[in-house]
């Protein structure tokens, strides 16, 4: 690789009459030519010196990902005991026979989902019926189109309610637009229809009609991830079984319905919540909290015209798709007045969203995250600061807070379907794993009901976690959540790692992941920040993160990581920070900002140049909505404030940073990282590593099976190279 240069210098250092050597590398990652082009944005004139990086068809620019990404390896995979890290929380993460996800119980009691044993890399599709003792294997995606080189995975599962049938969801190589394929449950045969794309693992998935005899989904009438109008203009169609898949039967759209005014990068979302529904609820959706929402009759799919009638406005408040109807009621998440939300309910017939019925008050440090109804009770969902949830049971009028099994970080509820008793609670935390429970609400009592095997963790015993809240740049109390082992002494000499999002008000609660478990019993301190533009303390802040006021996203970020220092947990050659995605706006400011604070910055799949997000794919779509918009003078001003890449400046010693990107991203174009990763590369002061890493067979979510492990592992033991860990220094020769 005649782009890969490492040079030695040998320097003498004298110190108290003795003589050491250090050894310095010098970086000379691969390059690029740079073709400045100049842009006016209400008077302000914005060089961008990589606009050339965004023709990810030039052979030249791919030429270049494929060198750095080389380059990249040359030393990440030289980092000693990476592979035993690797190994090690590969091992921890996978003590279970088996693993089950997309688990679906019917009303017979009959479970489908996905499951794959140790040793596999895969998820195949089961069914299991109540009184069998075995499984009966339906689908096996390795078999599925074996002529082509693509290696499909399943990411989404949904059985009929007769269950005779079941849809599955199939893509490859990242690209998360899917092939739909229907199979014959008792024959285990695929019909011969295949509908493609789907993207139902991310818009609200299939809707079976109760009579089962077909159902809806959304399609992307631009399904090409390299035009400007991608994810634009798509439809909700009805699909009945046996059609011929290419004649689309559009029922929800801007095809259908312009008189709705639905904007091209909406979309129109239907749903059906359970066979007994009588009514289909359409959203208009995208990624503010408020939708606009239609419902009508099932019965009329089969006439041919559906008469929409409006629910709900986005004045009205009601949050995305939290609503359900029961016979005449519609029974809501109201964020009307309330920014931690209340639960209500209306008459259909009256739709008096200004005086609803109030089923369950807004709690001052509580946000309400879910709820459940089944035959005898409605069951709620609370968490505190995004740190400790609760649950809660409302019955013939009376409120209860349930006490649970155990303490909980992070809680979700299931039921099999309104006409039943049954609940289900999931419980996950920092330190202990998903605990499933079912609850019987006539003793009060829970009983365990895993889906796998329950493991015990000995090796994370020592753990602690603090909860606390600590002040922003304005006085904001921040809460933030702090892991480490317990023999760790505070004297600034720890290796630290800031993990932290901030937007779209989707807030970072407690998950249990063998991972950064790891890499604190390494000896690392792991901060979650829960900064503003996350949802942790409801709607307001939210939108303390939102477009103008992003910047307190980053800043809060800054005021954790100075917390720390201060309070000896690390320093700043000890410190990490990390995000991907739209949290990529959150590291990569809050670097350029203060690019003396950290000692290593990494940005995966990361939203650097956001001014840019008019030009992408689909227009930006909905993220206009989040982050500004460029034809806004105020908004546009915002976007400019947030772009990292155009803060890079020269004379600057940034941080230690290592950017990786998905080829086949559909959400965040692999140029943001790249013009970022390059502009950063041609500083006139580089001492520190910048690395990028390119994956050409991955997209937004990374990889599955060890390769994730082989990725999180290059970022947390990167991380600890260049935070000084002893162990995890580069191989000498």
């Amino acid at each position: 690789m005649k782009n890969i240069i490492y040079s030695l210098l040998i320097t003498l250092l004298v110190s108290n009459c003795k003589k050491a050597i250090n050894r310095d590398i010098i970086y000379n990652p691969p390059k690029i030519e740079s073709q400045l082009v100049s842009d006016v944005y209400f008077g302000t004139t914005i060089d961008d010196p990589y606009r050339n990086i965004e023709n990810t068809k030039d052979s030249t620019v791919l030429k270049w990902y494929k060198s750095q990404t080389e380059y990249t390896n040359s030393f990440i995979e030289n980092i000693n005991n990476r592979t035993s890290f690797i190994d090690n929380t590969y091992e921890i993460d996978n003590r279970k026979s088996y693993y089950i996800k997309k688990h679906h119980l019917t009303e017979n009691d009959n479970r489908f989902y996905l499951k794959k044993n140790i040793g596999e890399d895969y998820y195949k599709l089961y069914f299991k019926a109540v009184n069998d003792s075995s499984e009966t294997l339906l689908f096996n995606p390795k078999e599925y189109k074996t002529n082509t080189k693509n290696d499909y995975i399943i990411n989404y599962i949904k059985p009929s309610w007769d269950e005779k049938h079941v849809v599955v969801s199939l893509s490859y190589s990242g690209k998360e637009l899917s092939e739909l394929i229907i199979i014959d449950t008792k024959t285990q045969k695929q019909h011969s229809q295949i509908l493609d794309n789907a993207w139902p693992n991310s818009f609200l998935g299939i809707n079976w009609l109760p009579d089962n005899s077909g159902f809806t989904y959304l399609y992307l009438t631009n399904p090409d991830p390299n035009s400007s109008n991608f994810k634009n203009n798509s439809q909700s169609v009805l699909y009945t079984l046996g059609q011929d898949p290419k004649k689309l039967n559009f029922i929800f759209g801007n095809t259908t319905h312009p008189a709705f005014n639905i904007i091209k990068s909406e979309y129109p979302l239907t749903k059906i919540n359970g066979a007994s529904d009588k009514y289909i609820i359409g959203y208009l959706a995208g990624v503010d909290n408020f939708w606009g929402t239609y419902y009508a009759k099932i019965e009329d799919l089969k006439k041919g015209h559906l008469n929409w009638k409006l629910l709900y406005t986005k004045e009205d408040k009601v949050k995305t798709n939290k609503g359900i109807i029961v016979k005449d009621q519609f029974i809501f998440m109201s964020g009307s007045n309330a920014d931690n939300f209340k639960l209500a309910s209306i008459n259909l017939n009256t739709l008096n969203f200004k005086n609803p019925q109030i089923i369950f008050e807004e709690k001052k440090d509580e946000v309400i995250t879910s709820f459940r109804i089944n035959n005898n009770a409605i069951y709620l969902t609370t968490s505190k600061y995004g740190i400790e949830a609760f649950l809660y049971q409302i019955k013939d009028g009376e409120t209860k807070q349930i006490k649970l099994p155990k303490k909980a970080g992070t809680i979700s509820i299931s039921h099999k379907s309104i006409n039943y008793d049954d609940l289900w609670v999931s419980i996950s935390g920092w330190t202990s794993s998903n605990e499933r429970y079912k609850y019987n609400s006539i003793t009060n009592k829970f009983t365990e009901d895993y889906l796998t095997d329950k493991v015990e963790y000995p090796e994370f015993k020592n753990i602690i976690i603090e909860e606390i809240s600590i002040p922003s740049h304005d006085g904001a109390l921040v809460p933030i959540s702090i892991i480490y082992n317990k023999d760790i002494e505070r004297n600034s000499n720890n290796p630290s790692f800031f993990y932290g999002y901030g937007a779209y008000g989707d807030g970072i609660n407690p998950f249990f992941s063998p991972t950064f478990l790891y890499y604190v019993q390494e000896g690392g301190v792991l901060c979650i920040p829960h900064v503003r533009g996350g949802g942790e303390k409801g709607e307001e802040w939210r939108k303390g993160g939102f477009k103008k006021t992003k910047p307190n996203t980053w800043k809060d970020l800054i005021a954790a990581v100075e917390y720390l220092i201060d309070n000896k947990y690390t320093s700043k050659n000890k410190t990490a920070i990390y995000s991907s995605s739209a949290g990529g706006i959150m590291v990569g400011r809050a670097m350029t900002e203060r690019p003396d604070l950290f000692a290593a910055v990494i940005s995966e799949v990361g939203e650097l140049n956001p001014i840019r997000t008019e030009v992408q794919p689909g227009a930006g779509g909905s993220n206009i909505r989040e982050f500004g918009n460029v034809k806004d003078s105020t908004e546009c001003m915002a976007l400019l404030e947030m772009d990292a890449y155009l803060h890079i400046k020269d004379s600057t010693n940034y941080p230690a940073t290592y950017l990786t990107v998905g080829m086949n991203d559909p959400r965040v174009v692999p140029w943001e990282s790249g013009k970022f990763a390059a502009r950063l590369q041609n500083t006139n002061l580089l001492t520190k590593p910048v690395f990028l890493y390119a994956d050409f067979e991955s997209g937004h979510s990374g990889s599955y099976g060890k390769k994730s492990y082989e990725e999180w592992g290059n970022v947390l033991t990167f991380a600890l190279w260049q935070t000084g860990h002893p162990k995890y220094q580069l191989k000498k020769d």
